[in-house]
């Protein structure tokens, strides 16, 4: 019994032992294995770091054009507050008759208020969607 046992390990030594050796033929021995890692680990590192540059460029241009679209939103929305605030007071200072002036200027700024109000909600809405597109990255 002893001896099939002898002769089994033996087998088995002689198994991994050619294991061995096929596999340092096929790869060229642990030297070269690794080699061949540390060059895949290296290239796909600089791969993605070529990736997240490109990516974090792209994002930063975006927000760029979305903060420039948005300032010229608002100075246009100002823009058009003051004109049309000229426009309101010429044409109460023109065409309305002298004793309803007073009264005429009261809904011009009743007006003015109330359109102002509704400005400054669009532009709160746009403030607040802007941040809540900032908190999602």
């Amino acid at each position: 019994m002893e001896s099939n046992n002898v002769a089994t390990i033996a087998v088995i030594i002689s198994g991994v032992t050619l294991l061995i050796m096929v596999g340092e033929k096929l790869f060229g021995g642990g030297n070269r294995l690794a080699a061949m890692f540390a060059k895949l680990e290296k290239e796909t590192t600089a791969a993605i770091q070529q990736l997240r540059t490109d990516l974090t460029g792209r994002v930063d241009e975006y927000e760029d054009n979305y903060r420039v679209g948005l300032d010229a939103m608002r100075a246009n929305i100002h823009a058009m507050q003051i004109a049309l605030l000229e426009f309101r007071a010429k044409m109460a200072e023109e065409y309305l008759p002298k004793g309803d002036h007073g009264e005429g200027v009261r809904e011009i700024k009743s007006d003015m208020r109330q359109g102002f109000e509704r400005l400054e909600q669009r532009l709160e809405r746009i403030e607040r969607s802007e941040r809540g597109d900032r908190s999602d990255k």
